[in-house]
C-alpha cells in the first residue's frame, strides 16, 4: 500500500457506537447480529446486503477515531477476508465489489493501523483479487454510474498499490471512456439526474486527489468532466441548499453537496440554461425556478428517470414552495415506480396517464414512449421579467394533444404566473389534472374572503403566498420522498378538467403583502 485516497461521504462516529454494539442498519433496515459476525445473518432485503458488503460505513468508524473502532473494523474486515469465496452473488456484483475495493483503499490506514502480519497480506491480496475480476467484469456493470464506479476503483487500486502500473492505466482509460461518454457538454449526466453528478463528483474528486499525490498529471477528461460538472451542482441548488428532485434526486443531499461544492475554485453563478441536459433555471429577487425542459434519457440510462416532462420546482429565499415527489429507497419498489410517474411531479397529466411510459427489461425498469420533441424559448424583458415557453408531443401518439406550458417569472421574483394548454385534435372529453406538489411544512387552505379559485399557502415561518387559478381547484394530499430521510405528508393543489371545456388554464402564485 502506498496512499490511501480521501473519503468525501459525510461520516457519522454515533455510528461507530452502533455497529460495535451489533447492529447494523442499512437501506433503512436494522438487523441485530447479537454477538456473530454481520455476514452470518440473514440479509433483510439486497439493498441491505449490498450496503453491507460495500463498507461504506468503514468511515463511520474512522470518524470516531477510537481504539474500539479501529479494532471493531480490523475484526469485521478479517472476518469478510476469511470467508471471501463464500459469498454470495450480491457481494460479487461489479458495482459492489467496487464500491467496497474503493472503500478498503480509502479506509486502509483504519484497517492496517496494529494489524498483524497476516491481515496485511490476506487484505492486500484481497485488493489485488478485486481489481483482476473486476477487470474482467467490468463490461458487465450496468451502464451509467455502476459502470463509471468500476473503472474507478480500477484506477485507485492501481494507483494505491506499488508495481501496478498496467492496472492504473487500465483504469484511467476506462475512467476517460466513462467520463467522455456520461458527462455532457453542459456538465449534466446523460442519466438528466441532479443525483448521478453528485454521486461521480464523490468518486472523481478522491480519484483526481490521488492521481496527483502520486506525482501524475490527471487525464484531460477527468479534469474536463469535474470542471463541467461542478456548475451544475449549482444549478440544481436551491437557495436553502437543498437540490432539485428530479430523476431520482431527492432534497436529502445537502451535506454531501456541501462537501463537493467546497472544491469548485470558479465558485461562478450558475448558467441560465442547460440545453444538453435539458433544464432551465430562472432566477429573479430572491426566487429560483428550475424546470425540466428535455427528453428522457438515452434508453441504457433511463433506470432511474422519472416521466417528468415539463415539470417544475419554485422556492424563494430559503424557502421551497412547490417542488416535485423526489424518489423513496430502492427497495420500496412499488413507491418508486409510483414516484417516476408524470402525476408525482408538478407538472400535468392527461387522462391519468404519464408523459413517458415505464417499461420493464430484466431488472431494471426503463424509461420509454415519451415525448420525441421537446421545444423551448426563453426571453428576459427590461424589467428583469423571465419568460419561458415549452412544448413536448409526450401525449401525441397516444391521445392527439401537444402540452404547452408558458411560465413568466417577475422581476422582483414574488410571483409566478402559468398557462397550461393542450392543443390537438384528440377527443374532446380527455380529462387532465395540473399539479402543483407542496413542500413538506407549507399549508395550504381556501382563502376565506375568495372565490373557489385562491388557495393561501402559508410557510413555516409565517410567510404567505395566494394561489389563484381559472380552473376548478383542489387541495389533495400527497407525499415527499427521500432515500435518506424516508417518506414525509405533504399537500398539493391540482387543478382538474376536460380540454373541450378548458383547453388552457391559467394561474398565478404571489407572495401576499
Amino acid at each position: 500500500m502506498l496512499i490511501a485516497p480521501p473519503d468525501l461521504r459525510t461520516a457519522d462516529p454515533t455510528i461507530a457506537e452502533e455497529i460495535y454494539s451489533g447492529r447494523f442498519v442499512f437501506a433503512g433496515q436494522s438487523v441485530e447480529t447479537e454477538g456473530r459476525s454481520p455476514f452470518e445473518v440473514v440479509p433483510p432485503s439486497e439493498d441491505w446486503e449490498a450496503a453491507l458488503h460495500g463498507f461504506g460505513w468503514l468511515r463511520h468508524l474512522k470518524a470516531a477515531a477510537t481504539p474500539v473502532a479501529r479494532s471493531n473494523a480490523r475484526a469485521i474486515v478479517g472476518d469478510w477476508l476469511a470467508g471471501e469465496r463464500k459469498h454470495g452473488a450480491i457481494a460479487w456484483r461489479p458495482e459492489v465489489a467496487a464500491r467496497r475495493l474503493i472503500s478498503f483503499l480509502s479506509q486502509s490506514n483504519l484497517i492496517l493501523e496494529g494489524a498483524d502480519h497476516d491481515l496485511y497480506r490476506a487484505f492486500v491480496r484481497s485488493l489485488l483479487r478485486h481489481g483482476t475480476f473486476l477487470k474482467k467484469s467490468y463490461l458487465a456493470a450496468e451502464p451509467g454510474l455502476k459502470r463509471m464506479q468500476v473503472a474507478i476503483a480500477l484506477a485507485m487500486a492501481g494507483l494505491c498499490m506499488s508495481r501496478q502500473e498496467r492496472l492504473s492505466r487500465r483504469g484511467l482509460e476506462r475512467v476517460g471512456q466513462e467520463v467522455s461518454a456520461q458527462f455532457l457538454p453542459d456538465g449534466g449526466h446523460v442519466s438528466r439526474s441532479p443525483a448521478a453528478i453528485l454521486e461521480a463528483l464523490l468518486d472523481l474528486l478522491p480519484l483526481r486527489q490521488t492521481i496527483v499525490a502520486r506525482g501524475q498529471n490527471p487525464p484531460e477528461a477527468l479534469l474536463g468532466a469535474i470542471d463541467r460538472a461542478m456548475p451544475m451542482l449549482r444549478f440544481f441548488r436551491h437557495a436553502d441548499g437543498a437540490f432539485a428532485q428530479f430523476n431520482g434526486a431527492s432534497a436529502g443531499a445537502r451535506d454531501q453537496l456541501s462537501t463537493v461544492l467546497a472544491y469548485d475554485e470558479a465558485l461562478g453563478k450558475p448558467v441560465a440554461s442547460a440545453p444538453y441536459s435539458g433544464f432551465e433555471r430562472l432566477e429573479a429577487g430572491a426566487a429560483v425556478v428550475i424546470v425540466e425542459s428535455g427528453t428522457p434519457p438515452p434508453l441504457a440510462y433511463s433506470a432511474e428517470a422519472h416521466a417528468g416532462t415539463l415539470a417544475f420546482e419554485f422556492s424563494h429565499g430559503s424557502h421551497r414552495l412547490i417542488i416535485n415527489c423526489g424518489a423513496p429507497q430502492a427497495r420500496y419498489e412499488a413507491l418508486r415506480r409510483a414516484a417516476r410517474l408524470t402525476a408525482a411531479h408538478s407538472t400535468a397529466t392527461l387522462a391519468d396517464t404519464s408523459s413517458s411510459h415505464l417499461e420493464p427489461e430484466g431488472d431494471r425498469v426503463l424509461l420509454m414512449a415519451g415525448p420525441k420533441k421537446v421545444e423551448r424559448q426563453r426571453r428576459t424583458e427590461s424589467d428583469g421579467t423571465i419568460r419561458l415557453e415549452l412544448t413536448h408531443d409526450g401525449y401525441m401518439k397516444t391521445l392527439g394533444f401537444l402540452h404547452r406550458r408558458h411560465l413568466v417569472l417577475a422581476g422582483d421574483g414574488l410571483s409566478l404566473a402559468g398557462r397550461d394548454a393542450f392543443e390537438g385534435d384528440g377527443p374532446a372529453r380527455t380529462p387532465f389534472d395540473i399539479r402543483f406538489h407542496l413542500e413538506a411544512g407549507v399549508s395550504a387552505e381556501f382563502a376565506e374572503e375568495a372565490q373557489a379559485g385562491h388557495i393561501d399557502l402559508v410557510l413555516a415561518d409565517g410567510e404567505h403566498w395566494r394561489f389563484t387559478a381559472d380552473a376548478p381547484l383542489a387541495i389533495e394530499e400527497s407525499t415527499i420522498f427521500s432515500p435518506s430521510r424516508g417518506s414525509s405528508r405533504s399537500l398539493q393543489i391540482v387543478l382538474s378538467d376536460e380540454v373541450g371545456d378548458r383547453p388552457a388554464v391559467e394561474w398565478r402564485l404571489a407572495r401576499l403583502a
